[in-house]
């Protein structure tokens, strides 16, 4: 009995041996049979026969793996640094999977781990910066595909996410070069060029967006997303005929896309027939009568054609088959407010943000209409929410910017329009916005920085450019707007305005004789113009036709005596005239007639004074002009003048900070005065 039970208990020992091996064989070959059930099963009858052997919870953990049974896998390299300490795989796949379940900073600790356990390896950076990506940690995901790059520098899948890390982070130049890099070392993907076409896009860069686009589209045609942005690109290039044909092809191929066919309406409105922008959300009503969304768009059609009444029924219709529709209270709004309707668009924009509190629109609508009331905390308040419901919107950024504006507060306004630059850089409006800010703070260089990003956008916003064009005359650049109003010139031969302008900046220019040729046209186009008369006059004065410089002026009066411009003109004429009384005067009712856009009559005036020993006025109204425009450096150029009028030493005090702040005039006062 005693040799029997020996050999009784010996049997299973020896088949204990045998049977962990032939289910670890099992299991494997169950693995390459993609029987994962079965092969877990096989691999825990192993670990239960043989629960010390590493490799076993290796194969198991395989095989939760590929059941995307992450946290089992997990347990398994658990298991396995508990048994071996050191094992660099073990962390590296339990860092894997913990990428797969989202536990981002266990991965990110598993995979340091691992890399301190090691040799540097691409791969364990690669993986560790998406664990840092994905939480938010783009700058450390961009180190660490750096150091993967190092280590395999043709590896056009890390310069790829490099790009996508360096885009979140708003790098698009660098993310840009990076996607310039993987396209050379992988020229036919699709996915890398759309990627580059979207940074380009975001830095203005829209004729570069739209060929990476192009030839997104050429490798992958139904590339929903790249027809898509490319027609927002084409929109932000007044290319609109060529964006109506991209939105309608992101429709026959996904008419689910998010606000295509509100992009489509803003579209066709502007850059079709009147007969194809009308019938186009016109039929879909035919189609479908009740749908409120078609009444919607064809009203935004009907409203960027400026066919306002038809916009106005179209809106009411919306909303009568819709009336919880906050998007149509919100355009309804709009038109309102572009009538100046501003107590209807105040209550549609109301009844917007009753039926959605989180639509920042509505926010803004009500924001602008505030403003128009004269309530400018309310339109501040209203901004500031519309800020925090999408701080990623330029448009909230501008109007806040435009607030402060109006209220004369430029160092408050800067910072929001270049935030609205710097989040859409190419919105031509913004730039000119902050143009208009940093000429009230004395920042001249700024100015033609902007000027210069305006023009190399090419833009086809006529209107845009005839307001910078305008600008720049104001702030004395008056080389880049002769720039600007030769082209409009050239576009629009019939239109006077743009004659007289470009005058202007001949005469300041010191191009006597071009500037009368252009008063001279603007006047056979419309004899009875009193800005050219009076424009005309000045240039006459300057060629020393003291008798055809003052006859042109008191026509330009005659024509229209609330003409301030012909006023200030006259009243600058007659310094040179040394009628200092009468300068006054004509300053005077510059002042008089339009104080806001004139404040620096005040200087003038002062001026003036100065030459008439009247040293107490000159200094009120040089330092009212300081008071209103304190970086004005036209102000303390005139102001400098006076005090040497009136023997006061500090005079080129006032010269050196004119020209500190950009003052051509001031360089040469200096010399004369300064010594």
């Amino acid at each position: 009995m005693i040799r029997l039970s020996i050999i009784f208990f010996l049997l299973p020992f020896y088949c204990i041996a045998q049977t962990a091996d032939s289910y670890v064989k099992s299991g494997n070959q169950k693995l390459a049979h993609e029987d994962y059930i079965g092969a877990a099963g096989d691999f825990t009858k192993a670990i239960q026969i043989d629960g010390r052997r590493v490799s076993i919870y290796f194969d198991r953990a395989n095989a939760y793996s590929k059941m995307d049974d992450h946290p089992a896998a997990i347990q398994d390299y658990t298991r396995i640094i508990e048994l071996s300490p050191a094992n660099i795989n073990a962390y590296y796949y339990r860092a894997n999977g913990e990428n797969a379940i989202k536990e981002y900073p266990k991965a990110i600790a598993d995979f340091t781990k691992a890399i301190s356990l090691s040799k540097p390896d691409a791969d364990m950076y690669h993986y560790r910066a998406n664990a840092k990506a994905n939480m938010g940690d783009h700058a450390g995901a961009v180190s660490d595909f750096t150091e993967a790059i190092r280590l395999t520098p043709r590896d056009p899948a890390l310069y790829e996410y490099r790009g996508v890390a360096k885009s979140n982070l708003g790098d698009n130049r660098g993310a840009i070069s990076d996607y310039d890099m993987a396209v050379k070392l992988n020229p036919n993907n699709a996915d890398l060029i759309f990627y580059r076409a979207n940074s380009k896009g975001n830095i203005g860069d829209f004729k570069g967006a739209i060929a990476d686009y192009t030839r997104s589209i050429e490798l992958n045609p139904n590339n929903v997303e790249a027809f898509f942005y490319r027609g927002n690109a084409e929109g932000n290039l007044g290319l609109y005929t060529e964006a109506i044909a991209d939105y309608k092809k992101t429709i026959q191929l996904n008419p689910k896309t998010p606000n295509v066919y509100k992009y489509l309406a803003n579209v066709l409105g502007r850059g079709a027939s009147t007969e194809d922008a009308l019938a186009y959300f016109g039929d879909l009503i035919k189609k479908e009568p009740g749908n409120a969304e078609w009444y919607l768009y064809d009203g935004l059609v009907r409203s960027h054609m400026a066919d306002k009444q038809s916009a106005l029924a179209d809106f009411d219709k919306s909303i009568q088959l819709d009336p919880k529709s906050s998007d149509a209270f919100q355009n309804r709004a709009d038109l309102k407010l572009g009538t100046r309707d501003f107590d209807g668009a105040k209550d549609d924009a109301v009844e917007a943000i009753r039926l959605d509190p989180k639509n920042s629109y509505a926010y803004i609508t009500r924001a602008v209409t505030n403003l128009q009331l004269t309530d400018t905390t309310a339109a501040l308040a209203d901004i500031d929410k519309a800020i925090e419901l999408n701080p990623k919107n330029d448009y909230s950024y501008a109007v806040r910017g435009d607030i402060n504006y109006a209220l004369k507060q430029y160092d408050k306004t800067l910072p929001d329009y270049d935030r609205a630059v710097e989040l859409n850089p190419g919105n031509s409006a913004n730039y000119v916005k902050r143009i208009k800010a940093r000429i009230k703070t004395g920042n001249r260089a700024g100015v033609l920085q902007d000027y210069r990003k305006i023009t190399g956008l090419n833009a086809k916003d006529i209107q845009m450019y005839t307001g910078l064009a305008y600008t720049m005359i104001d702030a004395r650049f008056y080389g880049e707007a002769l720039e600007l109003f030769n082209v409009l010139v050239l576009q629009f031969p019939k239109n006077g305005k743009f004659y007289i302008e470009r005058g202007i900046a001949n005469e300041n220019l010191g191009n006597y004789q071009e500037a009368i040729a252009d008063y001279n046209k603007s006047l056979q186009l419309d004899n009875t113009n009193s800005d050219a008369y009076y424009n005309r006059g000045s240039a006459k004065a300057a060629l020393k036709d003291a008798g055809g410089a003052i006859e042109d002026m008191n026509k330009a009066i005659l024509l229209n005596a609330k003409n301030d411009k012909a006023y200030f003109a006259r009243g600058k004429f007659k310094l040179t005239q040394k009628d200092y009384q009468g300068a006054a005067d004509d300053f005077s009712s510059t002042l008089y007639l339009n104080f806001d856009d004139n404040i620096i009559a005040f200087a003038y005036r002062g001026l003036a004074e100065s030459y008439l020993n009247d040293k107490q006025h000159a200094y009120l109204d040089m330092n009212e002009a300081l008071l209103l425009e304190p970086k004005n450096d036209l102000v303390y150029y005139l102001r400098g003048s006076a005090k040497i009028n009136l023997n006061d030493k500090s005079a080129c005090t006032d010269f050196n900070t004119a020209l500190g702040l950009g003052s051509k005039e001031a360089a040469e006062a200096i010399k004369t005065y300064c010594h």
